[in-house]
């Protein structure tokens, strides 16, 4: 992997992610525009790049390859981070009341808003396909193991609702498997189409992660104590642990970059939403996703020299 093209790339979105901040702050958008913006890149744009990155395929990857990366996916996001998680709120000490959202912040990473963009300008189509069905599994996954995280430590059951499971995003991406598997060849105009609107979300998705960023008070992030350790340790600690076992597993150096960015990514946005639905420490989730987002332009391509 080329270093400089990764640290570049992590500036110009930290640059689009910095106008998103400033154009909020100066009150050119509002947060009716915010909302409205964020499920056009959901349900739209963000489904039409998963959908991209198949139909852009230049050579059909092995079936053994794709099994990997959706066993890896859901080994990671089922089993193995949700474990560290539970270790490092404990190492922090994190009381019973957020015990539960420190792990949904290690498990759940934004594999979406910045993943995607990220491993795009890496490793192009290729990687954006081992990319979606990472965000496959993590769609499954949010909304029954983080709705059960994310109340952990509170009096009142959560019942699980199947419908949540249900949306563009993972409705494109299992019909994205299907057009890979089935071998579809769509006109070229369709194609082109579904392509031009994709590549709306890289930039998009960051002005959303800047938007979601100015509406939390600057003077009141950096007070959290133990964010720091925590986030030390879920950007640098936690993908360095994981860069041997996923050699061992993962031959392909292709996805093998893919998997060890996706477990690279700061806390997902999805952590202030479910935050703010269930009503648990809206604040803490929103200083965590702010510090490991602001911290990820230095622990993402340090972590990555010091395996690749």
């Amino acid at each position: 992997m080329d270093i400089g093209i990764l640290v570049t790339q992590m500036i110009e979105l930290f640059i689009i992610m910095l106008i998103g901040y400033i154009v909020y702050k100066l009150k050119i958008v509002d947060n009716d525009f915010v909302k409205k913006f964020t499920r056009l890149v959901l349900d739209v744009t963000l489904p039409a790049m998963i959908l991209a990155s198949v139909l852009n395929l230049t050579e059909r990857q092995p079936v053994s390859d794709v099994l990997i990366c959706l066993g890896c996916a859901v080994a990671l996001i089922f089993v193995i981070l949700p474990a560290i998680g539970g270790g490092l709120a404990f190492i922090v000490r994190a009381d019973t009341r957020t015990r539960g959202l420190y792990t949904f912040m290690n498990t759940f990473s934004n594999v979406g808003f910045m993943g995607f963009p990220v491993v795009k300008a890496i490793c192009g189509d290729v990687g954006l396909f081992y990319a979606a069905i990472f965000n496959l599994v993590f769609n499954i996954a949010v909304y029954s193991l983080g709705v059960w995280l994310i109340n952990r430590g509170r009096r009142h059951e959560v019942k699980f609702n199947a419908k949540m499971l249900i949306s563009p995003g993972t409705v494109v991406a299992v019909l994205s498997l299907l057009v890979y598997f089935l071998n579809v060849h769509p006109p070229e105009v369709i194609t082109g189409t579904v392509t031009t609107i994709g590549e709306i979300t890289s930039p998009a998705a960051m002005l959303i992660i800047g938007f979601s960023l100015a509406r939390i008070d600057i003077k009141n992030v950096f007070n959290e104590w133990r964010l720091y350790p925590w986030t030390l340790m879920k950007q640098i600690g936690v993908p360095l642990l994981l860069w041997l076992p996923l050699t061992w597993v993962i031959k392909n150096p292709m996805l093998l970059t893919v998997t060890y960015l996706m477990t690279a990514m700061p806390v997902a946005n999805t952590a202030v939403l479910f935050a703010t639905t269930y009503e648990v420490n809206a604040d803490l989730a929103a200083k965590g996703v702010f510090i490991t987002t602001l911290f990820s332009l230095i622990t993402v391509p340090l972590t990555v020299i010091l395996v690749m």
